[in-house]
């Protein structure tokens, strides 16, 4: 029911709470002969109407003898005050049911619409579930390496970078486009890329998402659900956990197309052991698992301390030094790996044994997380069972109870982000603001009651948006640095970030970061803390392709970049390689690590 108008004397009073002046009779009639006048007449105006009879009152009350002089000024300026307040309020309120109006123009609807090659064509959904090891991916690939023209999605670019391998293995040539990196291969008529970088305006026969449970991810969730949406293929295939099932469903639902579910069991037994492991008995295909660098490095020595050098997979790694990492352990020359959760998305690793260093995670280690980890236990063609259990001192029982049950399904909510031109849209109709003002009334106003699906989260963007106010990047550039994946919790990281802004903002040439000294090509990291700073460097570099790809004109030192990276890439893998340092050989003969 619609709530009745007030009538104009109750209008009058609400908007004269508060002055501090005595109203009279006629400044009321004042304003009724204002509405009666203008019966659309809104409350700024009004304010406007109100002071002003108020003004000329109190002038003529002067001038008549009935107040001095002070009174009045004492008077108006308290008038002006209400109205300086009045006007705030309602200015505010009007702005903020513009910045609704705006926003929740961007409907459900809307945003399915907007992907228009998609819905432009009839397409198939074909899901393709179950757990680890249970063959999924290679008849995903089978799908796509059968179609005339194909994508592969990936949340990584190191699966990116295998996914161009699988389909060689089948006679198939691929190109590959990361954020950092295009390589386009002549005559090729696949792509394989990370999710974020999915062409959603050239349409295939098959699209292969992987790791279809990422729809859940509070950061990365938009991704797949902007994939699924809105790839342009004839054939969706995804592929994934089952417990994603039902936000599958619920997708094809928004798009009314079909959709086919095949579920697939694991083709080697997994196997909780039955006590913890001592470090000392780890064995050839082992992978230990722990859930911070500083463990993974304290392992890593203490393996060394044992004779046991063992490859390193890690999220701060780059990507080619984690290739390489990878490498070692499948060829053997390091028998032993130890990870961070990284493994438990899709890298293909010939790992016999799990083995969990800690049971706990900060944000959480729940149970889908523990069985896609331990899942990668028992490669297929490699070992006849996987095994899963944890090191001497730590609790078995998460591990045991994700293992023995099922996780529920994942009901959601799933996340989306505007795309780039409705941001555009929605910064043009708030009056060309910066990048930080679209985003916050974004936040602000952003809903789909009952739909299942919430805005991502936007502390990144936020953190880059920031950057680019400070750079006085206009809207259209600043959502070019949205994704660029650069750690803006460093702060010496962000004020580079600001100072190539800064020049790009001027159209001024931005080089790239010096070389790393000479020193490093035979010198190894002295302590985890130099390797920190390698990797920083190199992540920093990262940051500078994925823009150089973007803007080459501005970022135009792409080469030297890539020289330099490989120099530092090469540093850290030669550390990695290598063993430990001499300041912690000397703690081992203290007897820390015994």
């Amino acid at each position: 029911m619609d709530t009745p108008a007030p009538s104009s004397r109750t209008r009058l009073d609400l908007l004269l709470h508060g002055l501090r002046v005595p109203v009279r009779r006629e400044d009321i009639a004042a304003g009724l002969a204002a509405i009666a006048a203008d019966p659309e007449l809104d409350d700024i105006a009004l304010i406007s109407v109100l002071a002003e009879a108020i003004r000329g009152r109190l002038r003529r009350a002067e001038n008549d003898g009935a107040m001095v002089h002070a009174e009045r000024a004492r008077a108006e300026a308290r008038l002006e005050e209400w109205r300086r307040e009045r006007l705030g309020t309602l200015h505010a309120k009007a702005r903020h049911r513009h910045e609704q109006e705006v926003v929740g123009a961007l409907t459900l609807g809307r945003w399915v619409a907007s992907f228009q090659q998609a819905r432009a064509i009839r397409r198939e959904i074909v899901a393709l579930l179950g757990p680890t090891n249970s063959g999924k991916s290679h008849a995903a690939f089978d799908m796509l390496a059968e179609a005339h023209r194909g994508a592969y999605l990936a949340p990584l670019r190191l699966l990116a970078w295998e996914g161009t391998e699988r389909l060689a293995e089948r006679g198939i040539a691929a190109s590959l486009m990361t954020g950092e990196e295009r390589r386009i291969v002549p005559g090729a008529r696949h792509l394989c890329a990370t999710v974020e970088m999915a062409d959603l305006s050239s349409e295939v026969d098959v699209a292969v998402i992987d790791e279809i449970q990422m729809l859940a991810d509070e950061d990365r969730g938009w991704a797949w659900t902007q994939a699924v949406i809105g790839m342009p293929a004839r054939r969706i295939v995804l592929a994934g956990a089952a417990e994603a099932e039902p936000m599958i469903r619920r997708l094809a639902s928004l798009t009314g197309e079909s959709i086919t579910v095949r579920r697939f069991e694991r083709m080697v037994p997994l196997t909780l052991l039955d006590r913890p492991v001592p470090l000392a008995k780890a064995e050839p295909g082992d992978a230990i698992v722990c859930f911070s660098r500083r463990d993974a490095f304290a392992l890593r020595e203490a393996l060394i301390a044992r004779n046991k050098p063992p490859a390193m997979v890690y999220g701060a790694l780059g990507p080619d030094v984690r290739r390489a990492e990878a490498e070692r352990f499948r060829s053997g020359t390091a028998p032993v790996l130890v990870a961070t959760d990284a493994i438990g998305m899709g890298l293909n690793l010939p790992i016999r044994r799990i083995l969990f260093a800690a049971t706990t995670k900060y944000g959480g280690l729940g149970p889908h997380l523990i069985r896609q980890i331990s899942g990668r236990a028992g490669r297929y063609g490699h070992y006849a069972e996987g095994f899963v259990g944890v090191l001497a001192g730590e609790d078995e029982t998460p591990i045991r109870a994700a293992i023995e049950h099922p996780p529920p399904p994942l009901e959601g909510p799933m996340r989306v982000l505007p795309r780039e031109q409705q941001l555009l849209d929605i910064g043009r109709r708030l009056g060309a603001p910066s990048l930080i003002r679209v985003l916050t009334v974004v936040a602000e106003r952003f809903r789909w009651p009952a739909s299942g699906i919430e805005l991502g989260r936007l502390d990144d963007a936020m953190a880059m948006a920031e950057i680019t106010a400070a750079a006085r990047l206009p809207l259209k550039d600043a959502l070019g640095y949205l994704g660029c994946p650069a750690d803006l919790r460093d702060k010496r990281t962000s004020m580079q970030l600001i100072a190539w802004a800064r020049r790009h903002a001027h159209g001024v040439e931005v080089t790239a970061p010096p070389p790393p000294p000479r020193r490093l090509d035979q010198s190894v990291a002295g302590d985890p803390g130099d390797l920190a700073d390698a990797e920083r460097a190199a992540k920093l570099l990262t940051a500078y392709l994925w823009l150089a790809q973007k803007w080459p004109g501005i970022y135009i030192e792409e080469e030297e970049a890539r020289a330099s990276q490989a120099r530092l890439n090469a540093h850290i893998e030669r550390s990695l390689r290598q063993g430990a340092s001499a300041r912690l050989r000397k703690r081992w003969a203290k007897g820390d690590f015994a």
